[in-house]
């Protein structure tokens, strides 16, 4: 018998689906990227993308590694190119799918913002379904659900919740009925097209108050992105995250330690982005 920590391999060692919340992430314009870069230019790009890659890998850590949910007989991620794949497996783990779920979409949170103050942001899809991971295989009806997502829906630097998943967090929520973890009600947005999508910019809280430099950082990050960007397809995906930034920023304009100074000088106050705890009635959208 294989001794084993993979919450994806049997007891004999054998890859094993197991019913999971599975996360898709893709790096923005990577490809572009790599086939316009010069010679002499993608080794420094590869060594930006290493560096952030680590840098967000170790972040996350640090934040989640002291929880129970976060031992490795749980939980798999898989790098490969510019995708990272995230799968928890709550099939018998006595964790409930939203409990589960709640967990996944803190570790993308924290992923994404900081990818994002490394000047790479993400795009993605979240689900649940079953799912096998491992150093070997990666395979699952819900790992084609999240790719899909964030292939053919994210569009933007978004990481997206499958309409299967976002019933369970709503349902969730309307249990608790205001009862549960606050954070919660912040954890994620409801975008214009009807799609929940990841607060990534909540990351940036701690002890419920703003760390406003890393908004700081997180502004430039999309300047700097937009400034650089010469393609008219892409430069509407960091539009949208100017407006995200700034619908962060409204949100929280009365919080300790605001200034306008923080916003991106545009005028996005009045976004129908609204936040999970505000969403009253909201249609399951199909």
């Amino acid at each position: 018998m294989k001794d084993n920590t993979s919450a994806y391999l049997d007891d004999h060692g054998r890859p094993k689906l197991r019913s999971s919340i599975v996360g898709f992430l893709d790096l923005l314009g990577f490809s572009q990227s790599v086939t316009t870069a010069a010679d002499e230019d993608s080794q420094p790009l590869l060594d930006k993308i290493c560096n952030a890659i680590q840098d967000s890998r170790a972040y996350v850590r640090q934040i989640l590694g002291s929880e129970s949910q976060a031992t490795p007989a749980g939980w798999a991620i898989k790098f490969f190119s510019d995708n990272l794949v995230l799968a928890y497996a709550y099939e018998d783990s006595g964790l409930a799918p939203a409990a589960a779920a709640w967990f996944v979409i803190r570790c993308a949170q924290r992923y994404q913002l900081r990818m994002a103050l490394n000047g790479l942001f993400l795009r993605g899809g979240l689900t649940l379904g079953p799912v096998c991971l491992t150093d070997e295989i990666v395979f699952g009806k819900a790992l084609i659900e999240s790719y899909h997502l964030e292939e053919r829906t994210a569009i933007v630097p978004r990481v997206l919740l499958s309409e299967s998943l976002s019933r369970i967090i709503l349902s969730a929520q309307e249990v608790a009925n205001g009862s549960g973890d606050p954070e919660v009600g912040n954890a994620l947005c409801r975008d214009v097209d009807g799609w929940w999508f990841v607060n990534y910019l909540q990351a940036a809280e701690s002890n419920q108050r703003v760390d406003w430099s890393l908004i700081e950082q997180h502004k430039q990050s999309v300047l700097l992105s937009l400034s650089s960007t010469t393609r008219h397809d892409v430069l509407p995906k960091f539009g949208w995250a100017c407006r995200y930034h700034n619908m962060y920023c409204h949100w929280h304009h009365n919080d300790p330690g605001y200034e306008d100074r923080y916003r991106v000088n545009r005028d996005d106050e009045h976004s129908l982005i609204c936040q999970l705890k505000d969403a009253t009635n909201s249609p399951k959208h199909g």
